[in-house]
């Protein structure tokens, strides 16, 4: 009997909706997580800090919008993620940065690291 009850009030919770679904994580806050891990060795967010091992990320966002080659924002930084070398900063050489990452990261991590790049204006 007890097991019946148990079975009912979780029927009723789910008809109810009270047992949802996790929500979706924010890709913004992975790709942050994502940026410590991987870049921040490497490239600053600040626009007023020294310059690193690679170009300062400030303002890449507005960057990327303005590229010559007509991709939208996210298409310019993902590809330039998984081939750094397709447009290089001047005063930074070829070959330095990682080309991997199109394989060292899932797709989604890819996304999340170019959702939290866009907010970078």
């Amino acid at each position: 009997m007890r097991c019946v009850l148990i079975l009912i009030c979780l029927f009723a919770l789910v008809a109810c909706g009270a047992a949802q679904a996790p929500a979706t994580p924010d890709p913004t806050a992975g790709g942050k997580r994502l940026y410590t891990m991987w870049c921040i060795a490497c490239h600053a967010v600040q626009a007023d800090a020294p310059g690193g091992a690679g170009p300062n990320l400030a303002g890449v966002a507005t960057r990327a919008a303005a590229n010559p080659d007509g991709l939208s924002a996210a298409a310019w930084l993902r590809r330039e993620l998984v081939n750094p070398n397709a447009v290089l900063t001047q005063g930074y050489r070829p070959g330095f940065m990682p080309t991997s990452y199109g394989q060292t990261l899932r797709p989604d991590q890819l996304d999340a690291l170019v959702a939290y790049m866009l907010t970078l204006q």
